[in-house]
């Protein structure tokens, strides 16, 4: 191929739009404008969805401004198309014609090669419904989760035409992956199961991806790895306060119970379940870790000879209702559990229940001594707000409430 309309030999336009956007021609950049949700570069990206395919018209307008207040949709997408022309006249492209538009249909054409990850990604998925032969699947598979890098257009996700496709997206591709899971693991291919697994779950954190993760290392005997997933994936948990729907909550716990440890010593198991460096005050530990503790607590309780109190605290806003604020519940929350570790004993726990609730599980207290640990955390709390700071403290249960 010569070089002219038909381009330069070897040169093509790669456009990638799983995880984030990215457009160029060899290797020269297409910025398509400052503005990452201006409309020519939507339009652009609309059409590299299926490139060198027909749209309809309508249907590209209804995208665009189906949501907007415009006068005249179809107005409005032809000064789209007009504008999005000017720029690649201006582009990096070779000099030529790209956009078609005739009898209501727009199309991305002219003789330059195009690469679209997502429209890749749509061909192999229909290729896999129509294929029977089970390696070919197999293959077809494993191409069209290496194209799937992350989301589609993440950084639009707020526009409909983009929460429509990314849905439709991640549908194949979750179909496609549990077909290849099972497969790989029936064919004993723990590896692959575990490098599919780890793309996934770090794509979709806490969807289950992570279980298929920890089946596989657990199966490697690679023991200290599989631990080590699951910790991350508390503490990811816990950085988000512990704000994991039920059925989350249910996942994390069970990519818990997939976790144990090789044979071990008396030395191993020892320096496993020891800290490392024991902080002070209270311990921290994930919602799913705090209710362990106390179901445990509950069940030790009816023996007699252990009591705690379980203490709720509320940070509240400058009208004494629990704030709702997100940012402000993240800033007191800090001061809050920088109160906890000064008051509360090394023997105590403590975890975030929701936005703007901690759980304090404070072992051998009982309920006419709660009255003043709440005193004194609410005591510090406010004096590193600068007396501005207010939350509430409530006992829920003594051992004998619940």
């Amino acid at each position: 191929m010569g070089k002219g309309r038909e381009g330069v030999a070897g040169k093509k336009l790669s456009v990638r739009m799983f995880g984030r956007f990215s457009a160029r021609y060899a290797d020269e950049i297409l910025a398509l404008g400052r503005q990452r949700d201006s409309k020519f570069r939507q339009l652009f990206q609309i059409l590299m969805t299926r490139p060198g395919q027909d749209f309809s018209k309508l249907a590209v307008a209804e995208s665009l401004y189906g949501w907007d207040e415009v006068e005249d949709s179809n107005a409005s997408l032809n000064n789209t198309i007009f504008r999005l022309r000017k720029y690649l006249e201006a582009s990096p492209l070779p000099q030529g014609e790209y956009l078609f538009c005739e009898a209501g249909i727009l199309r991305f054409g002219g003789n330059i090669t195009v690469e679209s990850d997502v429209w890749e990604f749509g061909k192999l998925a229909d290729e896999f419904d129509r294929e029977q032969d089970r390696r070919k699947k197999l293959a077809l598979c494993e191409k069209a989760c290496e194209l799937y890098q992350g989301e589609f257009l993440p950084q639009l996700s707020n526009e409909q035409w983009v929460i429509e496709q990314s849905r439709y997206y991640q549908k194949m591709y979750t179909a496609m992956l549990r077909y290849l899971l099972d497969s790989l693991k029936e064919n004993g291919d723990y590896e692959g199961v575990e490098k599919y697994a780890k793309s996934a779950s770090e794509i979709y954190p806490h969807a289950g991806w992570e279980n298929w993760r920890i089946d596989s290392l657990v199966a490697l005997g690679r023991h200290k790895e599989a631990e080590e997933i699951y910790r991350k994936t508390a503490k990811d948990a816990q950085k988000n306060g512990g704000l994991l729907s039920k059925k989350q909550q249910e996942q994390l716990r069970k990519i818990g119970d997939r976790v144990f440890c090789s044979k071990g010593t008396e030395e191993d198991i020892e320096k496993y379940l020891m800290e490392n460096e024991p902080g002070a005050g209270a311990y921290a530990c994930t919602l799913l870790g705090f209710s362990d503790c106390f179901r445990m607590l509950k069940r030790v309780v009816k023996r007699g000879k252990v009591y705690f109190s379980l203490i709720l605290c509320t940070i509240l806003d400058a009208g004494g209702h629990p704030a709702v604020d997100r940012e402000y519940c993240e800033k007191q929350g800090k001061k809050l559990r920088a109160a906890f570790r000064t008051h509360l004993r090394q023997g105590d726990i403590y975890t975030r229940y929701s936005e703007n609730q901690y759980l304090l599980l404070c072992i051998g207290v009982g309920k006419e001594d709660s009255f003043e640990i709440g005193v004194r955390i609410d005591a510090d709390f406010r004096k590193r707000c600068g007396g501005r700071g207010k939350i509430s403290c409530r006992l829920l249960d003594d051992g004998e409430l619940f």
